[in-house]
């Protein structure tokens, strides 16, 4: 998908700017400046005592360091692992990785620039298409580290209380619990980290450096000064200093930078000052705030206050923000002044203010000039749209209240970050704006369109159709979904019928996905001729679009087609070409299930039974990652032949898979002929099953249940499941008390057991 600019904005000027450099992978990629060891411009204070300490990181698999804001977490860190000889990544964590994707992709590009024979085994699996991570990506990562040929490996997540996500915990807690040996993870966060390790705590295998451990020395608060004031301070007044500032680092920086600034023989000399300042934390932020603004001269403090709005700063996006053309020599300055100012590379083109010194100027931002903040976060948008980074685009525009333009640059932007598998950070964006004014574009309802049926969530995807439809007649991708939902639900000849009369458009993705539609619709109904024509289209305009995953799903059914139309050796071309786009793609979306399911009839018209049993048992694992009913009930009845063909004396297995084809089946409307007949060629089957509910059973499960009951074999408390289903606690109770009904289930773990009897699972 080509890079769209927003209608929404005119082309800004960037007063005396020069082209700067791209700190952000359009594609909402891997932030550079994310991965970069913070280094301090001054002399950092030795605390040999802490490094003590921290020596210990290089032995357990987990270090915590955890304080409030200003206590040096990052300073101490960054400063022992340049002594700690060892290969180390670091990893500066925003609200933005609250999306597993974005998480892993960091954290694996900071595993990999350290140790790349580590990392890059994982992050190639990441990038395959219908990636899961706790299934495919955190084996690969654990398998890697455990080789004996990885060294020890230093990875530092700086600010993870910024991640909020119970999924990313859960999975970092999961790496955790397997422990390779060469993983030595140090967690800096403000607050306790919800991660699952009180087994690591029993067994002695956690560090903790807390607030407490962190408080300045009087040696240590002396020598901090020494490396930043003309004159050294008397001993008194550094005692005087850390019992007033409670040893808290940033307010002896603070006070630094104030003490700092005073002229030789100043009336208010450093004594008198310290002599009359009191106060900690949050009253020393304060009052220390308005001594060093107070301090700057009105130039340097207006473009402060009015930069405090980016998270990350480079002199080009301050010359939009601010209008200013003097921006590279003001950074310049204010890095020199000591401000708080970090580098985000070894070349100072990015930096970040101190979180808590930026924290100042939005107070005083907002206390002095709070109507231009909307008009300085719509100019940062602006410049972040033009030069590519549509994640820190729209965050600006929601922040600047500019509705119009914040739907704009989702509308530009979601179908590429879509197809990169973060659908949270969609789902995010769209939570940004109202539900109202979502359901208003249908740019932005189509988005929450396909977020819903890409995740399996046919329930929710029906009620949006409906009430849409409640307003008006379907268009555009609202006509095409409701297509492909009616297939997926079951009902061939329904989803064939509302094809007719779709324009798909000019885009590429849509004529795609039609192309596909008229292809598999007809190929369950029996009508082959139809189906290659309209399949081989459909690989055709996915080749053009690099469109993998299309290609994969045309091209093996198209191999299908040949094989019920009799011809093997076209079969096997098909298959082929198939192969090289799952080499490029991967095998783990459920895609992949066609050319196994081709794979498996191929087989059996050859009596291949060995093969034909392992490639109908890979269609049937594929397809329930998403393959629509009729589908997997296909994959299920051509896996039951399989079983019955390779082990006829032990039949329950293939019993087992028609019973399941069969509840499958009853929720389709129409599931077309083709799997009708192929059931009605099994011995257990017993001709075409109801719509309605089963009259030799319970009521069969519902899309959400299914969903839920997928779920009930791992690690996740009820808790966990509600909030990574987005539904209320009560809520999940309600759910499983109906699952464990028509299952018979008196527990979880009966209601797994029974599901797996009966091929649910």
């Amino acid at each position: 998908m080509t890079r769209t600019r927003s209608p929404g904005f005119p082309d800004p000027p960037d007063p005396g700017s020069s082209e700067p450099p791209i700190a952000a992978d359009p594609t909402g990629g891997v932030i550079a400046t994310k991965l970069f060891t913070p280094r301090s411009r001054h002399p950092v204070v030795h605390r040999p005592r802490l490094d003590q300490i921290l020596d210990r990181a290089g032995t357990v698999p987990l270090t915590l360091v955890v304080a409030p804001a200003g206590w040096g977490k990052s300073t101490l860190v960054a400063d022992w692992l340049s002594r700690a000889g060892q290969p180390s990544g670091w990893v500066w964590l925003e609200r933005t990785e609250d999306d597993p994707i974005r998480f892993w992709r960091h954290v694996l590009h900071a595993v990999s620039a350290a140790v790349p024979a580590a990392g890059r085994p994982a992050l190639s699996v990441l990038d395959t298409a219908g990636v899961d991570i706790d299934r495919d990506v955190l084996p690969a990562l654990v398998n890697a580290l455990a080789a004996p040929t990885t060294p020890p490996l230093l990875l530092v997540l700086d600010d993870f209380h910024a991640v909020r996500n119970v999924v990313v915990h859960r999975q970092l807690s999961r790496l955790l619990d397997h422990r390779p040996a060469a993983l030595h993870l140090l967690v800096l966060t403000r607050s306790d980290p919800p991660l699952t390790i009180g087994r690591l705590r029993l067994q002695g295998e956690v560090v903790e450096i807390r607030s407490d451990a962190l408080h300045f020395t009087v040696a240590e608060a002396a020598e901090l000064m020494r490396g930043r004031l003309r004159e050294p301070l008397p001993e008194p007044d550094v005692r005087r200093l850390v019992e007033r500032t409670e040893g808290w680092a940033a307010g002896l920086h603070l006070v630094a930078l104030r003490l700092g600034g005073l002229p030789p023989g100043a009336a208010d000399d450093p004594s008198a000052f310290i002599a009359r300042f009191t106060g900690a934390d949050r009253h020393v932020v304060d009052y220390l705030g308005e001594e060093v603004l107070a301090g700057q001269d009105p130039s340097t403090l207006d473009f402060l206050l009015r930069t405090a709005v980016l998270s990350r700063l480079c002199a080009p996006l301050c010359a939009a923000v601010t209008g200013r053309a003097d921006s590279a020599r003001v950074l310049d300055e204010i890095e020199r002044a000591n401000l708080f100012l970090t580098p985000l590379d070894d070349e100072h083109r990015w930096l970040r203010y101190h979180q808590l010194f930026r924290d100042i100027l939005l107070h005083e931002l907002n206390r002095t000039a709070a109507a231009e903040i909307p008009d300085l976060h719509r100019r940062a948008a602006r410049w972040y749209a033009r030069h590519g980074d549509q994640h820190q685009a729209i965050r600006h525009a929601v922040a600047a209240g500019d509705r119009r333009t914040t739907a704009n640059l989702i509308a530009a932007a979601w179908r590429r970050t879509f197809n990169a598998g973060q659908l949270r950070t969609v789902e995010s964006w769209l939570r940004g704006l109202s539900d109202e004014e979502v359901t208003a574009d249908p740019r932005l309802t189509a988005a929450r369109l396909w977020l819903a049926i890409d995740a399996g969530r046919l329930d929710s995807v029906e009620v949006e159709l409906r009430r849409i439809e409640a307003v008006g007649p379907l268009t555009g991708d609202a006509r095409l979904i409701r297509a492909l939902h009616t297939f997926k639900t079951g009902d061939v000849t329904g989803a064939a019928a509302r094809l007719v009369g779709i324009d798909p458009g000019g885009g590429a993705f849509d004529l795609t996905v039609h192309s596909l539609l008229i292809g598999v619709t007809a190929l369950w109904q029996g009508a082959l001729d139809r189906a290659d024509a309209a399949l081989d289209e459909a690989s055709r305009l996915a080749d053009r679009d690099r469109n993998r995953l299309a290609g994969i799903y045309a091209t093996g059914c198209r191999a299908l087609v040949t094989v019920l139309d009799g011809r093997p050796d076209a079969a096997d071309d098909r298959l082929s070409e198939a192969q090289v786009l799952i080499e490029q793609a991967g095998d783990r979306h459920f895609v992949a299930a066609f050319p196994a399911l081709a794979r498996a009839h191929l087989a059996l018209a050859g009596e291949s039974w060995v093969a034909a049993v392992a490639a109908s048992r890979d269609a049937v694992r594929l397809a329930g990652r998403g393959a629509g009913v009729i589908e997997q009930a296909a994959a299920a009845i051509t896996a039951a032949r399989a079983l019955r063909r390779a082990s006829p004396e032990e039949p329950s297995a293939a019993d087992d898979l028609v019973a399941r084809t069969r509840a499958l089946l009853r929720r389709c409307a129409d599931p077309g002929p083709v799997v009708l007949a192929w059931l009605a060629a099994e011995p257990a089957a017993v001709g075409r099953p109801t719509a309605g509910p089963s009259t030799d059973g319970p009521p069969p499960l519902t899309e959400r249940e299914i969903d839920i009951l997928a779920l009930l074999p791992g690690p996740m408390t009820q808790r966990d499941l509600a909030a990574a289903l987005f539904v209320s606690p009560n809520t999940l109770k309600t759910h499983l008390r109906s699952i464990y009904r028509k299952l018979g289930a008196q527990s979880r773990a009966d209601a797994v057991l029974r599901a797996r009897r009966a091929g649910l699972l």
